[in-house]
């Protein structure tokens, strides 16, 4: 068995000792909690998580992955709701985010005139029943986590069309009893890099929580 892991920099391991980001080809961390679980069940391990994806970027990996019909398990962590992917014109489909991070003219335009906040939500939460329904229509056992809270949020920004879609996909969610990854690593008072970033014990200690709840 394969388990598939999909996500942005906590999933590819940022900061992580073996991080390999810089390497001309990107290598992904072996340390982080679902490279964890792998190794816990002998599975062999892929990661197809990127550092700054945005979620319409997971969500095309993971369709891309799912075109293969060997069987495997598949983790996907959704990320900030804010971040705008689009692809280069060449046909490579190379992708490009654009984060609130950001100070190129590009992000400050982007941020200025057209973001808002329900099209994030709105175009997250399609993604993700996207998603859902392509991994129940393959067959593959799946788990997955979000960082965002704001995707659930029914405070503001919540047309039926979003609360409708909320109401679908919560139920998918797997928690860090529950909290995200990132909450559950600062309250735990685990070691975060100054990007944010859980380090080697948070992951060891969120791959024994997510072992312990069999849910693969």
């Amino acid at each position: 068995m394969r388990l598939k892991s999909f996500g942005c920099s906590f999933i590819f391991g940022t900061d992580l000792h073996d991080d390999g980001r810089n390497l001309p080809i990107p290598i992904a961390s072996q340390y982080t909690w679902p490279a964890l679980l792998a190794q816990h069940n002998n599975w062999d391990y892929s990661c197809y998580a990127r550092g700054g994806s945005g979620n319409l970027q997971i969500t095309e990996r993971l369709l891309n992955q799912l075109a293969d019909v060997e069987p495997a398990v598949y983790i996907v962590s959704w990320t900030w709701i804010d971040r705008f992917d689009y692809t280069t014109t060449d046909a490579r489909y190379n992708w490009r985010t654009i984060m609130p991070v950001d100070t190129d003219d590009l992000a400050k335009t982007y941020y200025r005139d057209i973001h808002s906040e329900y099209r994030d939500k709105l175009t997250t939460l399609i993604n993700i029943r996207v998603a859902i329904d392509a991994l129940k229509n393959s067959g593959n056992k799946f788990i997955m986590t979000y960082m965002d809270e704001l995707m659930f949020d029914q405070r503001w920004h919540c047309t039926p069309a979003v609360s409708e879609l909320q109401r679908y996909c919560q139920p998918y969610m797997t928690r860090f009893d529950g909290k995200t990854f990132l909450d559950y690593s600062r309250d735990r008072g685990f070691a975060i890099s100054p990007t944010l970033h859980p380090l080697e014990e948070a992951h060891a200690a969120a791959a024994e929580l997510i072992a312990s709840y069999n849910l693969v």
